[in-house]
């Protein structure tokens, strides 16, 4: 009773210290709460150990170290959660990435059938032709989903929040909602077209901004490494002299 009373006063430590953000996000990649609680761990230790380094060089060489102790330790667990920010935002937008796939791969079905085929049916040929594994649970949940309430719009939002999470995706799956409904009316399928092309040009264009992005920080990286190279140098040379200084 006592272990479990500490594991569950360590995790509650953990959350409660948490940014407000941080688990949601882990979550919405897919993490369980018991490994954000592991990579919460680990990051309090990793900013611990840097800590006690920073402190142990202040007692050996100069108490300038306590200060960047303080400074450094606080550092580390930012840069993680900024991490974890930078990669969501890397896996949202493949997501979203690979939703624009699923629009493109039902469009041309949808014109195919010309309202004649179920939107069941469909989804099964689009089924076998997605390559992500997540991608593939989730229409497949959306299909049963679809057989258990056949008169609910609540899987369709689902399935596009799970997929890409953006107002355009719940805004199609909608509209693919009401062309199921309205006995296959086949005007809805240009309407769709229309908003499939435009999200992919939009797609495209946040590819290109990312890859810019990238290219642009690059030099800067270099300078910044350098630039810690030089610093580390400088204090280096500071603490070798103190004892040499007359103030």
């Amino acid at each position: 009773m006592k272990v479990t009373s500490q594991t569950k006063k360590s995790k509650t430590f953990y959350r409660i210290i948490a940014e407000r953000d941080l688990y949601p996000i882990l979550q919405e990649m897919g993490n369980t709460p018991k490994r954000i609680d592991q990579f919460q761990k680990k990051r309090l230790m990793q900013s611990f150990l840097t800590l006690m380094v920073f402190v142990v060089c202040g007692v050996l060489f100069s108490k300038w170290f306590y200060m960047a102790a303080l400074i450094g330790s606080v550092l580390i667990y930012k840069m993680k959660h900024k991490k974890i920010k930078s990669q969501y935002a890397t896996w949202k937008f493949q997501r979203h990435l690979q939703f624009s796939k699923f629009t493109r791969l039902l469009i041309p079905y949808l014109k195919q059938s010309n309202g004649q085929v179920s939107l069941y049916a469909i989804f099964n040929k689009i089924l076998q032709r997605l390559e992500d594994e997540q991608d593939r649970n989730s229409l497949y949940q959306l299909m049963s989903e679809m057989s258990s309430k056949p008169s609910d719009i609540q899987p369709f939002i689902d399935y596009a929040n799970r997929s890409s999470g953006t107002d355009m995706s719940v805004l199609f799956m909608s509209t693919i909602f009401d062309f199921q409904q309205s006995t296959f009316d086949t005007s809805v399928i240009n309407e769709l077209g229309k908003i499939a092309s435009e999200e992919l040009i939009s797609s495209i264009d946040e590819i290109i901004a990312f890859k810019l992005r990238r290219f642009v920080f690059f030099p800067t990286k270099i300078v910044m490494s350098s630039f810690v190279i030089v610093v580390g140098f400088a204090i280096a040379v500071l603490i070798a002299n103190l004892s040499n200084m007359k103030f």
